[in-house]
């Protein structure tokens, strides 16, 4: 399973160090998006990403560590989220297929219709 290193434009203190790498470890599983979406993720959402990152950063990141960020390490937070998902072929994964209109039978003339009203 791929990891994303993820370099801090602005390096953090974690426990007393200067931290300039993050790894999100792994892609996350449906459940740890709690309420959000993939998509609020990788858009960048600060509460999305709060929410998700703490569970697969190493070092750990906390909710409130995210939130506190500068938004150039949000971003290259996101960047890493998105990487993920660098390559998926989008066209072989969904088929649009085409159904033919249903025809309405009615035995009933639009003359009759109108003479009845």
């Amino acid at each position: 399973m791929p990891k994303q290193v993820v370099t801090l434009p602005t390096p953090i203190t974690l426990n007393g160090e200067h931290v300039s790498e993050i790894t999100l470890t792994r892609e996350p599983i449906g459940s740890e998006f709690g309420n959000y979406t993939p998509f609020e993720v990788s858009d960048g959402n600060i509460k999305a990403l709060a929410y998700v990152l703490p569970k697969i950063t190493s070092p750990h990141l906390s909710s409130k560590m995210i939130k506190e960020m500068p938004g150039r390490n949000l971003m290259a937070l996101t960047a890493g989220f998105n990487r993920f998902f660098d390559g998926m072929e989008q066209d072989g994964l969904v088929q649009t297929v085409e159904t033919p209109p249903k025809v309405m039978t009615s035995t009933t003339s639009p003359d009759q219709s109108a003479q009845k009203a």
